[in-house]
């Protein structure tokens, strides 16, 4: 069984409180997994850990099977994308233009899946309205075209068929 995440005895401490405590968790690959929890839980420290932005105080994680530990995990963090609390967006562009932006950030030598992307989380009739004109639900959306922007094998969407929109 390949695993995209696996935690081992993960533990994140900030002082005397533990946010995370002795987190075991296997995520397989093609799998869509869910962080549900009150306030508090360690649902966005799980998050920064994972994306480095933050490092655990004890055990291990694996992504893609390369562990926490090893020289090649910013290399395999490339292929996150993940979405902090609110999506960093510029309000003054499109979301079309944003999601150009993040492209020519992360890289990618083209506009290849800019289309599909956006079509998939809804957001291929809105033209040329700005950002600061979206809904919440938008500005969420484009959130996630960005996150889904960082993978560079998008494909993957269209072979399993489990990002159809509703």
């Amino acid at each position: 069984m390949e695993y995209v995440l696996e935690t081992n005895n993960l533990e994140k401490r900030y002082g005397k409180f533990k946010a995370i405590s002795n987190l075991n968790m296997h995520i397989e690959k093609g799998s869509i997994y869910g962080l549900i929890g009150k306030n508090g839980a360690g649902k966005t420290t799980l998050i920064r850990v994972i994306c480095g932005l933050q490092n655990a105080s004890k055990g291990t994680y694996s992504i893609y099977g390369i562990k926490n530990t090893s020289n090649q995990i910013c290399n395999v963090r490339k292929r996150i994308g993940a979405i902090i609390e609110t999506p960093s967006i510029c309000m003054d562009m499109t979301a079309e233009d944003n999601l150009k932006e993040q492209y020519k950030i992360i890289g990618m030598p083209g506009f290849d899946n800019l289309d599909e992307i956006l079509k998939l989380v809804g957001l291929n009739d809105v033209g040329k309205k700005k950002a600061k004109k979206f809904s919440l639900g938008m500005k969420q959306r484009l959130g996630i075209a960005i996150a889904l922007a960082r993978k560079s094998r998008f494909p993957y969407a269209r072979r399993t068929n489990k990002w159809s929109r509703p």
